[in-house]
């Protein structure tokens, strides 16, 4: 069982040095366990590449089956341990952290000191029953089953350039078919608000429908890019407000469609009980209502 605990912690920390530091044992050690497990099953589970690891088909087969069996065990030491009472670990894509959630912190704590808030920012959806998360914020249609939640913003979607760029000729849709067009990687995985081919269909113009262009898997780096004068983006209306006000960015068109999708608040029945959960949910809500609150 060292064995095994050693090889998946190389494979998820994604060396042998992040793993001796988390076992707390030497990187040789760690080696050994790993060495010693390939010689149990009689073959190896790495590709050794230099100094480099990398797993073969045997080994991702083999990490396949125990990473969700530590990952239970985990949960249940951390179920045994009381989490400090005023900390809430949130789960958030990386753009909504960075754009909207961050700077707005300092407003909570000026209301509730007392309260820690721990962002984790993934793009991968989690079950929040399988993990310690007590929430997440998550750009959805529905609240998945086996959760409870709240919707918090719906969003319309239309371009976005820079002010330069939109000075340069950008008077009609059709005029896109001459620029760069920016697309969010997120509208290639079921997202269809945030894919320029379902906007133009949505919008009445499928005949501009690209076929061309730079995508990104982050927003706020598509955006950042947008200020540069790179290319027109989708922009999302919660995730563009700020570099609007700032007149960083700028709407060339009044054409707009709503997203199917919202960011809802999610939990699960069990934890949502916890008061600093509630507390939290309560102010994002409040937050969200309150229209220039939530737009400063």
């Amino acid at each position: 069982m060292n064995a095994v605990k050693a090889f998946e912690a190389v494979v998820r920390s994604g060396n042998m040095a992040r793993a001796s530091e988390e076992l707390g044992v030497s990187p040789s050690a760690v080696s050994h366990q790993v060495k010693s497990l390939e010689t149990w099953f009689d073959q190896p589970l790495f590709d050794r590449q230099g100094r480099d690891l990398v797993l073969n088909e045997a080994g991702r087969q083999f990490f396949d089956l125990v990473r969700p069996a530590f990952e239970q065990l985990r949960i249940a030491a951390d179920r045994l341990i009381d989490p400090p009472i005023g900390r809430v670990k949130v789960i958030v894509c990386p753009s909504l952290a960075s754009i909207w959630l961050a700077p707005r912190l300092d407003k909570f704590t000026e209301q509730h000191s007392d309260i820690d808030i721990e962002l984790h920012c993934r793009r991968e959806t989690v079950d929040l029953n399988e993990t310690d998360f007590d929430c997440a914020l998550r750009y959805c249609a529905t609240v998945p089953d086996n959760h409870v939640g709240n919707v918090l913003m719906t969003e319309d979607i239309f371009p976005v350039c820079s002010p330069e760029l939109a000075a340069e000729g950008l008077g009609t849709l059709d005029d896109l078919k001459h620029h760069t067009l920016l697309h969010d990687i997120l509208g290639e995985t079921g997202v269809a608000a945030c894919n320029w081919s379902s906007w133009f269909s949505e919008v009445g113009m499928p005949q501009l429908i690209p076929g061309r262009g730079h995508g990104f898997s982050d927003s706020n780096i598509m955006y950042e890019a947008a200020c540069r004068g790179v290319g027109v983006a989708l922009g999302r209306s919660v995730l563009v407000a700020d570099y609007i006000r700032r007149g960083r960015l700028v709407r060339p068109f009044d054409v707009t469609m709503q997203s199917s999708y919202s960011w809802h608040f999610l939990s699960t029945p069990q934890k949502i009980a916890k008061r600093p959960l509630i507390t939290f949910r309560d102010w994002l809500i409040g937050l969200c209502q309150n229209k220039p609150a939530c737009d400063e």
